[in-house]
């Protein structure tokens, strides 16, 4: 499986000064610290970008639950091997695009959430990754990424827009295991959403 934006990443020079505002990107860095689980929708990772223009800490916000009343989430895992050459650099760029049907994707493909799987899939697939890498939107304060989920698919007279060619997804590499590199992709979207 290959997203539109498959070119290393080659971050700037200069002092770190966060991420541009509120625009669409993909982030790449290495997991600096524990998963956080402050609230009860969300799994907060903690990614460092070690060098280049967007050096610094950077928080991703991963949807893993809905609250009580909204739509419930659903998830897709999508593991490959791959090539050295496939495995981006550290660092932000702007330009990037990822389109779930595209791709592929189906809505069989993704199942609803129950009693905390897709948590406890973050969790585990962290814990020996190499490089995270978030597509999605920035904070509007430059501190990260969120909105990593299906960014169309929206009825009319939703409050939520559509963004063509802007999903968002969660990748885990694994560099050099056991001969092989590889990488997982964490797909979700709200099962109000149409693929």
């Amino acid at each position: 499986m290959s997203r539109h934006h498959n070119k290393p990443l080659r971050p700037g020079h200069g002092p770190t000064h966060g991420l541009p505002h509120n625009i669409y990107g993909v982030l790449t860095g290495t997991i600096d610290g524990p998963l956080s689980d402050a609230d009860d929708n969300h799994v907060f990772i903690s990614v460092r970008v070690a060098a280049g223009k967007f050096a610094g800490r950077y928080k991703l916000a991963f949807n893993t639950e809905s609250q009580q009343g909204h739509a419930p989430v659903q998830y897709c895992i999508h593991d490959e091997p791959i090539e050295m050459a496939d495995v981006p650099a550290e660092g932000f760029d702007s330009d990037a695009s990822l389109s779930y049907s595209p791709l592929g994707l189906k809505q069989a493909d993704f199942r609803t959430v129950q009693n905390g799987r897709l948590r406890t899939i973050v969790h585990d697939s962290a814990l020996d990754a190499d490089l995270t890498e978030a597509l999605g939107f920035t904070f509007s304060d430059g501190t990260g990424i969120h909105d990593l989920h299906y960014n169309n698919g929206e009825k009319p007279g939703s409050s939520f827009p559509n963004h063509p060619d802007k999903d968002g997804a969660l990748v885990f590499y694994y560099l050099n295991r056991f001969g092989e590199t590889r990488r997982r992709w964490i797909f979700i979207k709200f099962d109000t959403q149409t693929l």
